[in-house]
């Protein structure tokens, strides 16, 4: 009674291996030898499907570096190691990447292969027929007037790489940003119910769509999408399976495309959704092992968000975890190949720049170091395979840039994270990162520097770290550039420190040496100048100033007619920018008149315009410090009086009555003859 029990699952079991063999190649029977050494377990859940074609899995892993650059030694088997039939659907020189489809006729555990130098003869090529296989080609022109002659254009092209898509609707290109690919999608369409079909398409630039072999759609023009499908047809189907094929060829932008349709019964466009293609399973995949081990060092990765960081680039964070038994209580570091390492089994990290990066992993576990390697691609947005990647919160972004070691970091990532900081309002990190960026000496656009400067020591002043802003220029002046930039910096630096800081006479010193440093070149030579004068200023020295203006002179070679009219076409432009709060521009102004006039500086009007500005600004009590210091310099000057009454009511508006009150006392008794004076005492009797 057992074995005739028995017998039915023998004959099954025979029978299946039987099927197993006829749906492969004949030279299939063919079992893997010992030669290769690393895999992974790839479990595969079969789809049950009538559909056209045989049933087929795909897989993505890593390879870690051990496998044949050209993936020669590629190979997928079945638990027993039969080799099954394959496709390599994406493969890198450059990276560890490997995505591939192959034969799957049951459900179960299959195998991912490499590692072996000799690896013979390839495996039998796969035929694709399950799930929406997404096909991707570089457009390198070509007639695309008609379908035919589109899909000439598929025919004749290479294949960079393939995906299987959900469903016909991709607003994007999946490889990245390329602005000339051509995405071919090939499915088994199941119709349910025979009727009417109304399919509506669009894409960017061109395409169509074929049904069983006959065109259904065009657009043979060039154009981007509206936003909703806007050609349509009607098409009677019977039930069953039907071959579906859409094309689009990309001139540039974003590559897009989308299929709807109105199935008998459904009253609006929708669109035709997954479940109505043969299906694909994806293999859930294991880690890693090798051949004569008991543990091979295996991480997974896994894209988690990204940040938008202007002008134009963005953050992504990638979260590592190591992939140990559990038996394990290892230490585990990483290194990600921009200067970067982190402690811990599981670690997150912000790729702040697109590239090839070498993921290192270290497991330390009982004395014994295990180690492995991987390269990854970063794309400029995080897009393959994540159409729409969600938003880092910038709080989590700024705690993982806080642990980097800024000394390893380049130029373009320092100033990188000065943006994100700054867009962001983190300013704990805005310092750090500020101060690192100014101090590396790697080279940049003098208007780039001046530019993050300016923005670096403003955000910084706005959190009152006053030493911090000026120390900025400082080290910004210190970078490989012109003289005349250089000497721009110096300026700023000498203007910062004297008017926020106690550090006057520091400053004068600075410039004094920059000036000897670069005594013969003109440009820097006159900024210089123009430096000392301010600080000399600041320093209550009227008769060091002067000199230092008169030896700057005008800096220019127009005539004093000329001079004076762009003095005053500047005039009018910063009390126009500071009125309408436009703060930044009105302050480059002032730099520029005092630079290109030093004794500009010691007239006193770009003096009240800058004591104006900080006033708007929210910053009495420092307008009411260089009133002062201008009015010792030049107790003469015809805007001093004014300068002492706007510093009074400033230290008024700054919580200091009581110094206001002396500064009025002192504007009474040396201009009696001002009508500040007279307002002075008016509101000292009061």
């Amino acid at each position: 009674m057992r074995n005739q029990r028995l017998l039915p699952r023998l004959l099954g079991a025979i029978v299946a291996a039987v099927i197993l063999c006829l749906s492969v190649a004949p030279s299939l029977a063919a079992v893997l030898g010992p030669q290769w050494t690393f895999r992974r377990p790839l479990q595969v859940q079969v789809i049950p499907s009538n559909a056209p074609g045989q049933s087929i899995a795909w897989a993505q892993f890593y390879t870690d570096q051990h496998r044949l650059p050209n993936g020669a030694d590629l190979r997928i088997t079945n638990s027993g190691r039969l080799v099954m039939p394959m496709r390599i659907m994406r493969l890198s020189e450059h990276d560890d990447l490997v995505r591939v489809a192959f034969l799957a006729p049951s459900s179960g555990t299959y195998y991912a292969w490499w590692g072996n130098p000799q690896p013979g003869a390839l495996p039998p090529a796969l035929k694709i027929d399950r799930g929406v296989w997404l096909q991707v080609f570089h457009f390198g022109g070509g007639n695309t007037q008609s379908w035919r002659a589109m899909q000439q254009c598929f025919e004749r092209a290479h294949e960079i790489c393939s995906y299987f898509a959900d469903n016909i609707f991709l607003g994007f290109d999946p490889r990245g940003f390329h602005g000339h690919d051509m995405l071919w999608f090939h499915a088994w369409l199941h119709i349910t119910k025979a009727g009417s079909y109304i399919f509506a398409f669009d894409c960017n630039d061109r395409g169509y769509v074929n049904l069983d072999g006959r065109n259904v759609l065009t657009k043979h023009w060039g154009g981007g999408m509206w936003g909703r499908v806007r050609f349509k047809h009607n098409v009677y189907l019977k039930a069953g399976w039907h071959r579906l094929q859409a094309g689009q060829i990309n001139f540039g932008g974003h590559a897009g495309i989308a299929l709807d349709w109105i199935p008998p019964g459904v009253t609006r466009f929708e669109p035709v959704p997954a479940v109505a293609f043969a299906p694909v399973a994806q293999a859930t995949v294991g880690r890693l092992q090798q051949v004569g081990a008991s543990y091979a060092a295996d991480f997974t990765l896994k894209p988690q968000a990204q940040i938008f960081v202007p002008p134009t680039h963005y953050f992504q964070r990638y979260t590592f975890t190591a992939a140990v038994p559990a038996t394990f209580s290892p230490r585990v570091k990483w290194s990600f190949s921009d200067g970067q390492t982190a402690w811990g089994l599981r670690v997150d990290h912000e790729f702040m720049r697109p590239g090839i990066y070498s993921i290192g992993m270290t497991v330390v576990q009982a004395g014994r170091r295990f180690i492995t390697s991987r390269k990854i691609k970063i794309q400029p947005e995080m897009v393959q395979g994540f159409p729409y990647p969600p938003a880092d919160p910038p709080a989590v972004v700024a705690a993982i840039l806080k642990t980097y070691n800024l000394q390893y970091l380049d130029a373009t990532s320092l100033l990188r994270g000065v943006e994100f900081f700054r867009r962001y309002n983190a300013y704990p990190g805005l310092t750090a990162w500020g101060t690192a960026w100014a101090e590396s000496t790697a080279t940049a656009s003098p208007r780039r520097v001046l530019k993050t400067a300016n923005m670096l020591a403003q955000a910084l002043l706005a959190t009152d770290k006053y030493d911090a802003a000026a120390d900025i220029y400082l080290a910004a002046s210190h970078k490989q550039l012109d003289a005349k930039t250089r000497a721009d910096l110096i300026n700023r630096y000498v203007v910062v420190a004297c008017n926020y800081t106690q550090s006057a006479q520091a400053a004068l010193q600075k410039a004094r040496a920059f000036l000897k440093q670069y005594q013969h070149n003109a440009a820097a030579r006159h900024a210089a100048l123009a430096a000392l004068t301010y600080a000399a200023v600041a320093l209550g020295d009227g008769k060091a100033a002067a000199a230092y203006a008169k030896e700057a002179g005008s800096g220019g070679s127009q005539s004093y007619r000329q001079q004076e009219i762009q003095q005053g076409v500047w005039a009018r432009n910063i009390e126009s920018y500071i009125i309408s709060g436009h703060f930044d521009t009105a302050r480059e102004l002032i730099y520029q008149w005092e630079g290109a006039y030093p004794r500009a500086i010691l007239k006193g009007y770009t003096r009240l315009l800058r004591l104006k500005l900080l006033e708007r600004q929210g910053r009495p009590l420092v307008a009411a410090k260089i009133a002062q210091q201008y009015v010792l310099a030049e107790p003469n000057s015809f805007y001093a009086a004014e300068l002492l009454y706007r510093a009074s009511e400033a230290l008024k508006l700054g919580g200091d009555s009581t110094d206001a009150a002396k500064v009025l006392h002192l504007l009474a008794k040396q201009y009696p003859e001002s009508p500040y004076a007279r307002k002075a005492v008016t509101m000292l009797g009061q």
